[in-house]
């Protein structure tokens, strides 16, 4: 074969000019390693003569490289040379890489080193290089490529991961040059070219090494929306005015004099810092670490005023600040505005922004864009640019930080609505500490290069993913697998598993949604395992990175949620023998979710990325933790429960369909059952053993309308007879069809003139439907079975509109069109929050009188990008539900395999109790610095029986060597000694006793309370010793904020400068654990007391109370009972 051939043992050349930049040569030198572990050919790097085997230069640099090919290939329509272009072509028996300028040679040698078979994720993912006996390059082989947007880069944020990992691996005390190094070179291999550096831990501006280093690899570096002129102000703003001996200075522009001075010397000196190195200088003003711009020294009396008032202030310190650079630089850079947070406001007020600057948009933070540039900005000179998360350190409760499950249709929908909107100069993405990102990473920086072009990888996200695999493993089954990753980031997203809580998933109402999820994340797991262990051994760590991790880790979560919540759910129905195996349950799946965590990073490659994914350590905040379980008090004596779908009272059908019913057992014990049913119907089982629940699946295959039966259900061993109607009901020959007193109309498939279909984008499932042509519509039919006013339930995928309005029209027949529209236009706007959780606005809206038959539903577009993934009409009253009635597998999942499944795939049998929490009595404002102790114990304590707790409930807790101790749960018994008031207490799981414990909450979240006397309290009778005691409370706070409890002793409320941090518990490092809290300095004379915990909002768990007249903690839980009893004798 005629061309070039490059073989094992052979002696390859590759010829670069001494004239060529650091950067290039750099990539040449990385080119040569890649050629020789491919090959394990010999190969040299040479100055360039022209009969090298491959030659690599710069246009207008290494001298007669456009010999070799057409240099107008690489030219736009204007004759001018594309920026970062390439061409790879072979002439006279050689390869040729040449680009427009620096970068674009070093795009072109990368691009080269990933087709011989060398991933950019080599390192940073451990994919093994594929080695090759022989690399074939035909004689008329040529490719061009140039990007589409201009910058392309990441946001190293939140990055507290990142560092502790480069403390442990790159011989560094924080993030630097080691690591940066790396970072930069995957960046170039990913064909992005700008970073904005961490900036949590430390400064990437106060080591000029790291600025030098950028500049030598080709890197522009930039800064974020809180980060001005290059400097990096959580890290360098105090250092600096300590370094100055400046005192009584503040980051505040509206203090005019010596203090603004002292600003304008700050921001000077980083200019003149970076004049050498390729930077963006970002423009304008925000608080210290990503709070709001400071304006202390402002006096509007009006909110208009104020507004007015800073804008013009804002004004001037970018006009100061454009002044700096203008006397600093001999170039004009790149200049940023970044309209993020409350900063947009005062854009959208009329703030103005020199022209020349490029103008950042931003997401909400949840991958949902705020606004475009109108027709007037988009004719800007400097253009415009998008920040963007799959990543985000959040305010309370909502952070995603362990793993992005935002869907690649996701991000491609929204980015490339910006970009043609206008938004092409830069595209920024916040990836966290960037692992696990791996795949997000690469697809958002592939879609900045290519968006706009015909051809790409990214323009089919189920491809994309396809060709990921197939160029990263070798037996991935990419085709099969690629689509299916894409699946589950569409399951996984409806709720992203740091945002996990109880009661997300209904287990009743129309069926078992929970059950639909676990079936489906269940055998995506098993296909993911499959192929795993298909692979080579060499390629498994890699793929355990990049692929399993995530799947496993939100299937472990999502059957936490799922079994705490059936275990409530049981106790609620009276089987009490079920609530028991599904906290056992739940246990185990918490059990192996920390198995995994520890395999990989003590496992996985060596231990090589210990320390850069721990999602239940703090910072960054944790992720989802202890689920609320119902354990039984006592399981009773045994009876036979029935439960039928839907929490009706018979099973109706309108079509062919499955539906269950449930046999449980209230108490101890087992029974045998049997059961028979019409012809008609099929049963899943007809006879079997109960020890806790089984569901039985009950399918009509038939429709025989007006049919009626019934199902008859023996206790066979208590002799006991329980009969479940049975009926079809009459139904609707076409369209939508009732049932369950729901009309679903999901997108999946339709199509439509004005309206589009964006794959892989449903929520939970299936597409996603746009409406994109003003008066376009859409038609649906439907039949109802009854007559009445019917409520319509819209899952309209939340994109916003800051500065314009979201609606659509709703026609019935040929009536009145009905205007539907979102006032959840921009983020903290009416249901945004809400939003933002479960991926959805649902909409909703009353439809006119509809009588029994056929009708016409139409959908018609008024806002351009209102896109829906399915439409609910509720017939009856709407029971409540998360994913407007899907349709799957209702068996009830396995349970009893996942300890086996875990210790055989991770190959760890028990990892011992987590570290006991202890927060620090002298309270600061909250930061990123973790302030809490910990304590590991060498085992478990030993377990209790719940009798054994609360029998504590029947007498006065009496202080005992120094303290009183007090197990919550006891107020539950409602004693005279113990007992709750103003509020619906119940009891869940804790993690005292070895994991047998209980606490007390009220499970219902959003409740608050203004007074403390009002507010749900716990009661305990103590008796003590005459002194000064501390109040420790052994809780979980609920991770909303406000988290917030007072204290009464014989009903008077301790003042809140006696209480920790004035009775806020809330702390990012307190969200989702188990936390010890000095909560409050009491003066008790010796006696009796009546002690109360009040809480003012719900979501608290309350576990364990110690109150001790010392100056020490309370004992760890192997360690509680050596004091002796709680109570003592009345």
């Amino acid at each position: 074969m005629a061309g070039i051939a490059m073989e094992t043992g052979t002696f390859v050349t590759i010829g670069v000019s001494q004239m060529e930049s650091p950067a290039v040569r750099i990539a040449a030198q990385n080119l040569k390693q890649d050629l020789m572990s491919v090959l394990a050919a010999e190969v040299s790097l040479e100055e360039n003569k022209g009969n090298e085997t491959i030659i690599v230069g710069t246009i207008g640099v290494s001298q007669g490289i456009e010999q070799y090919f057409d240099p107008g290939k690489l030219q736009d329509e204007l004759g001018n040379f594309r920026k970062e272009a390439y061409i790879h072509a072979v002439s006279d028996g050689k390869l040729v890489i040449a680009g427009t300028d620096r970068r674009g040679t070093i795009y072109g040698i990368y691009d080269f080193c990933e087709w011989i078979g060398v991933s950019p994720w080599y390192y940073w993912a451990d994919v093994p290089i594929r080695k090759k006996e022989r690399i074939q390059i035909p004689e008329d082989y040529e490719k061009i490529d140039f990007p589409s947007v201009e910058y392309r880069g990441i946001f190293i944020n939140d990055e507290e991961e990142l560092d502790h990992w480069a403390r442990l691996h790159m011989n560094e005390d924080t993030i630097g040059v080691h690591t940066y190094e790396k970072i930069f070179e995957l960046l170039l291999r990913l064909k992005g070219n700008y970073i904005w550096p961490a900036m949590h831990v430390n400064s990437f501006n106060r080591k000029q090494e790291n600025g030098a280093l950028a500049e030598r690899m080709g890197i522009v570096v930039g800064t974020s929306h809180c980060d001005m002129l290059m400097r990096s102000n959580n890290r360098e703003w105090r250092p600096w005015l300590e370094q100055k001996g400046y005192q009584d200075v503040r980051y505040d522009y509206s203090v005019t004099g010596k203090n603004r001075e002292i600003l304008h010397e700050y921001w000077r000196e980083s200019v003149r810092q970076n004049k050498e190195f390729e930077v963006s200088y970002t423009l304008g003003m925000r608080g210290i670490h990503d709070s709001g711009f400071e304006t202390s020294m402002l006096t509007g009396n009006t909110e208009e005023e104020l507004r007015q008032q800073k804008i013009r202030l804002l004004e001037t310190v970018i006009e100061n600040q454009n002044k700096i650079l203008e006397e600093e630089l001999d170039e004009v850079p790149l200049k940023l505005f970044i309209p993020y947070k409350e900063v947009l406001e005062l854009y959208d007020e009329g703030l103005c922004v020199p022209e020349e600057f490029t103008i950042i948009w931003s997401n909400d933070n949840y991958g949902y864009i705020r606004r475009y540039p109108s027709e007037k900005e988009r004719k800007r000179q400097g253009g415009h640019g998008i920040y963007y998360h799959n990543s985000y350190w959040s305010p309370p409760g909502r952070s995603y930080l362990f793993l992005c499950s935002t869907p690649l249709a996701h991000t491609k929908y929204e980015l490339m609505k910006a970009y043609h909107e206008g938004i092409q100069k830069l595209w920024i993405l916040n990836v966290g500490a960037l692992k696990p990102l791996e795949m997000e990473t690469e697809f958002f920086l592939r879609l900045a290069w290519e968006a706009g072009k015909e051809e790409g990888r990214t323009r089919n996200v189920d491809d994309y993913v396809s060709q990921w695999l197939g160029r990263n493993f070798t037996g991935a089954e990419e085709k099969m697998l690629g689509p299916l990753l894409n699946q589950f980031s569409q399951i996984a997203n409806v709720r992203k598993l740091e945002m996990m809580e109880d009661d997300v998933f209904s287990q009743t109402a129309y069926g078992d949604e929970g059950a639909v999820r676990l079936h489906k994340l269940r055998e995506i797991v098993r296909k993911a395992d499959g192929i795993y262990r298909g692979l080579p051994e060499e390629e498994k760590d890699a793929f355990f990175q990049m692929v399993l991790l995530r799947i496993h880790a939100v299937w472990l979560t999502m059957c936490q949620y799922y079994f705490s919540d059936r275990s409530t759910l049981c106790h609620s129905q009276g089987k009490m023998q079920a609530a028991a195996l599904y906290v056992k349950e739940t246990r185990e799946y918490e059990d192996a979710r920390r198995k995994l965590i520890f395999y990989y990073n003590q496992v996985v490659s060596g231990g090589k990325w210990n320390g850069i994914v721990t999602p239940e350590d703090f910072p960054p905040p944790r992720t989802a933790m202890y689920p609320a379980c119902t354990p039984p008090l006592q399981i009773g004596e045994r009876k036979m429960l029935v439960h039928l779908w839907n929490e009706e009272e018979r099973l109706s059908f309108r079509k062919p369909g499955i539906k269950w019913l449930e046999i449980s057992n209230g108490g101890e014990g087992w029974f045998d059952f049997h059961a028979e049913a019409p012809e008609w119907v099929e049963l899943s089982e007809s006879r079997g053993r109960i020890y806790s629940e089984k569901r039985i699946m009950v399918t009509v295959k038939e429709i025989r309308e007006g049919a009626e039966g019934e199902i008859r259900l023996w206790n066979e061993t208590d002799k006991v007879l329980q009969c479940v109607p049975i009926e079809i009901l009459p139904f609707g020959r076409s369209g939508g069809t009732e049932e369950d007193g729901a009309v679903v109309i999901p997108m999946q498939g339709v199509e439509a003139e004005g309206f589009r279909t964006i794959h892989r984008l449903g929520r939970e499932e299936g597409d996603l439907l746009e409406g994109y042509t003003k008066g376009a519509e859409v038609s649906f039919p439907v039949f109802f079975e009854s007559d009445g006013k019917f409520l319509l339930e819209i899952h309209r995928f939340p994109s916003l509109n800051s500065t314009g309005r979201i609606r659509v029209g709703i026609q019935m027949d040929h009536g009145e069109v009905q205007i539907v529209e979102s006032q959840a236009k921009d983020e903290w706007k009416s249901t945004w929050s809400r939003n933002t959780m479960d991926n959805v606005d649902r909409l909703y809206l009353t439809l006119p009188w509809m009588e029994r038959g056929h009708h016409c539903l139409s959908v018609k577009v008024i806002d351009r990008y209102f896109a829906f993934s399915r439409m609910v009409i509720y017939t009856k009253q709407r029971k409540e539900n998360n994913l407007g009635i899907i349709q799957g597998n209702q068996e009830l999942p396995q349970t009893g395999m996942v300890r086996e499944w875990a210790e055989r795939f991770y190959g760890i049998s028990d990892l011992g109790p987590r570290k006991e929490i202890f927060a620090d009595a002298k309270t600061r404002k909250d930061s990123l610095t973790p302030t809490d102790q910990f304590v590991e114990s060498e085992r478990y304590a030993e377990t209790k029986k719940p009798e054994e707790i609360l029998k504590a409930a029947d007498s006065v807790f009496c202080e005992n060597e120094n303290t009183v101790k007090i197990d919550a749960v006891t107020a539950y018994m409602q004693t005279q000694y113990a007992y709750t008031t103003n509020g619906n207490w119940q009891y869940c799981s804790s993690e005292s006793y070895g994991r047998s414990g209980l606490a007390m909450y009220l499970r219902q979240r959003g409740r608050t309370w203004e007074r403390a006397g009002e507010a749900p309290a716990l009661n305990y009778e103590i008796e003590c010793g005459d002194g000064s005691y501390t109040l420790w409370i052994l809780m979980r706070i609920d991770h909303a904020d406000p988290s917030c409890m007072a204290v009464a002793v014989d009903g008077m409320f301790v003042e809140k400068d006696l209480l920790y941090h004035e009775g806020k518990t809330w702390r990012y490092e307190a969200e989702q654990v188990w936390r010890w809290i000095p909560f409050a300095r009491l003066s008790l004379a010796g006696g009796r007391h009546l002690l109360t915990v009040a809480v003012m909002a719900s979501g608290i768990r309350i576990d364990r109370l110690y109150l001790s007249d010392r100056n020490n903690r309370p004992p760890v839980d192997l360690y509680w009972n050596a004091a002796g009893s709680q109570g003592c004798a009345d």
